[in-house]
């Protein structure tokens, strides 16, 4: 009698725990539902929302913007087939077909993406750990004195020839960034002073930048025919006042170079490289190359004592030990 009260007793409070945890269980079930694994465009979107709260600008959202969606693409929309041998092999493709330099800046979009979706819990490693790119020492092609005089001569005396003019002159003498450049208004311009007020620049920084005499009469005459030369208005701009773009303003500069019968199309940030190694050559200064350039350190100024090295070696010759040893001086 007493066992079988016993063996009575015990199955009811089994049965009694046994559905008690069944219930635990179906609430926790409800509580943590099973969601399926993050797509990758939508981590994607997802990132790039986060740079835009950091407050990057409109170029490097572009950037990151273009180069994840070729890797999206190449992916085929699958986060889980963001492995390490998938993304080295997707960094080999990429080498396969451009240069090293545009290699090297789809491995730091993908560096920084990654470093961020395992921050915000969307991967628990990144697939990059481990691994390395070196960045590239290759050095850009400079155009020399006589190119850019020549550019300059090719421009006509008409509305859009007096424009350019101006354009080139102040990337040639400045040193700036044509972003920086064609985000100028009338009201930025002190041409008394020779000095720019440039706002919101690379790394959203505000900073002066400076001309002299010449670029100074090439921009008084482009404000004599400025459709609008109110404070407000951009300071380079087309017959109907809409801002010139940075591909207009790179379209602008090769035609003009093969106008001028130069044997390259120089670009805008290659009279940026004008700038700077110009103002190097004739001063020897790398910090004043920095402050006018606008760089953070001096290590992006050092590529420029790279691209002087023909004045290095003339001053080497001169200054040869042993030369003037033997020369008694």
């Amino acid at each position: 009698m007493i066992n079988s009260l016993f063996r009575h007793t015990t199955g009811r409070a089994d049965r009694s725990l046994a559905n008690g945890l069944a219930s635990v269980g179906a609430r926790a079930i409800r509580l943590v539902p099973a969601t399926p694994p993050m797509r990758l465009t939508e981590a994607l979107d997802k990132f790039l929302l986060n740079r835009r709260v950091r407050g990057c600008t409109a170029c490097t959202m572009s950037l990151y913007q273009c180069n994840l969606q070729r890797f999206a693409s190449a992916m085929g929309d699958d986060l889980t087939a963001c492995t390490p041998p998938a993304v080295q092999q997707y960094l080999m493709d990429l080498r396969a077909r451009m240069k090293l330099v545009s290699c090297h800046q789809h491995y730091r979009c993908l560096r920084t993406f990654f470093a961020w979706a395992v921050e915000a819990d969307v991967l628990t490693d990144t697939p990059l750990r481990g691994l390395t790119m070196m960045t590239p020492k290759t050095l850009p092609r400079v155009p020399d004195d006589d190119e850019v005089r020549r550019l300059l001569a090719a421009c006509p005396p008409t509305f859009e020839g007096i424009r350019n003019k101006a354009l080139m002159a102040l990337l040639a003498d400045s040193g700036m960034r044509v972003g920086e450049t064609l985000r100028l208004r009338v009201e930025d311009v002190r041409i008394a002073e020779r000095t720019l007020s440039i706002r919101g620049g690379k790394g959203q920084k505000d900073r002066v930048a400076y001309f002299a005499a010449s670029a100074a009469a090439y921009l008084r005459a482009w404000l004599s025919k400025h459709p609008d030369p109110s404070p407000e208005s951009f300071l380079f701009c087309t017959r109907q006042g809409q801002p010139v773009t940075r591909h207009h303003a790179t379209h602008i500069l090769h035609r003009l170079s093969v106008k001028a019968g130069l044997p390259w199309k120089i670009g805008p940030h290659a009279l940026r490289h004008y700038a700077g190694t110009s103002i190097l050559r004739r001063t020897g200064d790398l910090e004043l190359v920095r402050q006018i350039l606008g760089h953070e350190t001096l290590a992006m100024t050092l590529k420029y004592a790279r691209l002087t090295k023909p004045e290095v070696s003339a001053k080497f010759r001169r200054a040869s030990p042993l030369d003037n040893l033997l020369a008694g001086r």
